[in-house]
């Protein structure tokens, strides 16, 4: 049966936020999409969309995992109160074929939070609770599921400590997840920390130092120290050390709070880029991003480029040439005024450029994913025409010439050892880089990361060198990409690191 879109409640709450401001943001309107005539047409400079493709549900979560199926899901399908468990499928992106995966239990994993597992499963944590006979509203859960995707199975889990809807979930260097944040319902923040372990099949709320109010969906990353870095959307950023469940604060962004707004990993992992999102819920849209560096003594966030339309609720993605990718948003929550072009981030030159608009709007429940042949899918957007759709966007290096391609690789690496990747290409090759799948939701993606590894190239081999410990690349699948002179990446094949 296929899904259908629902109007929903706003809940991020982000009037709330903290919003001093300092520090005088760069200047930059709300302004509409300009016409393609004025971007221009060639594919090597602005990429290519495809035609949307219906997928027969709502990607509001999506996660790409090591057998090439996107994992997606969202609300009850059915009738609230009679139909008590999402719509489950996965989109393979190879073949185009859907399947449903569904539940064998009742379970509304709508707005709970997701991350990939070491071993390649699906992790949930939270949802919404399907017993209030609404399809949506601010009412948590503390239930958790794994899905395997080898076997297309979901399994119960241990119960969180407390009911959350909208946290976040983060896994760390040493296998196991946490989840931060979300309520159990409006005025009862969850603000303890839980610990899954994969291994027991356990579940541990951590010290009291641990729980502090993080709010809804907490941008959250793991750094190179070990530690986690909270860059969102709340004004202030903080570390919390897994090592000592503690926390402290880091340094303030510039602009202030920015609610609705986006963090991504920078390749190498020390460094973080916010951009858009709003300092309150009235506030238009800002275009500014800014940069922490955490690899210095004393962090600190700088502008960088702004982005050429200011927008929230979009998605970022991180590509094999080291650029980022910003697609959807719009002007205003939730559904007004999309952006429909697309804009890539140069890390080198700190600029925006804007490519070619997509055909759907792109804005609340909405997703992107890094596909393993380089191309990046858009989807979710639980409102219009294009709600059960996805779209397939082809970035400029995909028409700058034939691909690279990898005839061998190893599929398991070892924190610091060296690895041998045969290509016919090798001595053209300016980069190889591993990057981990994503799992994405409401903006937040804490799985994907982009690690450079340095190498030697001799006629038709790299040898590169692994990333040197767990806290670089926390274990898992990743995508294994060699990108050649001209900025053409090749199809990944995958690897497990750790």
């Amino acid at each position: 049966m296929k899904a259908t879109p629902l109007r929903c409640a706003t809940f991020l709450g982000i009037a709330s936020l903290a919003i001093s401001l300092s520090v005088a943001a760069p200047s930059h309107a709300a302004s509409l999409p300009a016409p393609l005539s004025e971007l221009g047409t060639d594919p090597a400079l602005v990429g290519e969309w495809s035609a949307p493709f219906d997928i027969g549900g709502i990607a509001i979560h999506a996660t790409l995992t090591h057998n090439g199926d996107v994992l997606f899901f969202q609300y009850v399908e059915g009738q609230a109160g009679v139909d008590h468990t999402s719509y489950a499928a996965t989109w393979n992106y190879r073949t185009g074929a859907t399947a449903q995966a569904p539940f064998p239990y009742q379970r509304d994993v709508f707005c709970a939070g997701n991350n990939v597992l070491p071993d390649g499963r699906v992790y949930i944590a939270g949802g919404h609770d399907h017993t209030t006979g609404k399809k949506q509203d601010a009412v948590g859960v503390a239930e958790t599921d794994t899905y395997d995707p080898t076997t297309r199975t979901w399994s119960p889990g241990p119960l969180l400590s407390q009911k959350r809807w909208y946290p976040t979930n983060i896994g760390l260097p040493n296998g196991r997840t946490l989840t931060f944040g979300g309520q159990a319902q409006a005025g009862a923040a969850s603000n303890a920390v839980d610990e899954y372990n994969p291994d027991t099949n356990t579940m541990t709320q951590l010290a009291s130092t641990a729980t502090k109010p993080v709010g809804l969906y907490p941008r959250m990353h793991v750094m190179p120290n070990g530690k986690v870095l909270k860059t969102g959307p709340q004004r202030m950023s903080a570390y919390f050390n897994p090592a000592t469940s503690s926390w402290s604060n880091v340094a303030s962004m510039l602009y202030g709070s920015r609610g609705r707004g986006n963090s991504v990993l920078l390749p190498g992992a020390d460094r973080v880029l916010v951009v858009g999102g709003q300092s309150s819920g009235s506030a238009t849209p800002t275009g500014t991003a800014e940069i922490i560096d955490t690899s210095v003594a004393a962090p600190k966030w700088r502008y960088t480029g702004s982005l050429n339309y200011p927008r929230l609720l979009a998605n970022t993605v991180n590509l094999p040439d080291g650029q980022v990718l910003i697609v959807g948003g719009g002007a205003q929550f939730k559904y007004v005024s999309p952006v429909k072009i697309p804009e890539l981030y140069n890390p080198a030159t700190e600029t925006w450029t804007a490519l070619a608009p997509q055909q759907a709007s792109r804005m609340y429940h909405s997703t992107a994913l890094l596909l393993p042949d380089g191309r990046v899918l858009s989807a979710g957007q639980d409102d219009g025409p294009l709600a059960t759709y996805g779209e397939i966007f082809s970035p400029p290096y995909l028409f700058k010439g034939p691909r690279p391609t990898i005839s061998d690789a190893p599929s398991t690496i070892g924190y610091g050892q060296q690895l041998t990747i045969a290509s016919p290409n090798a001595t053209d090759i300016a980069s190889v880089t591993l990057i981990k799948a994503g799992s994405v939701t409401h903006q937040i993606d804490t799985d994907q990361r982009s690690v450079p590894l340095s190498f030697t190239a001799t006629d038709g081999a790299l040898t590169a060198q692994a990333p040197p410990n767990a806290n670089v690349a926390p274990p898992g699948y990743y995508m294994l990409f060699i990108v050649d002179n001209n900025g053409v990446p090749s199809i990944a094949p995958w690897t497990h690191v750790g």
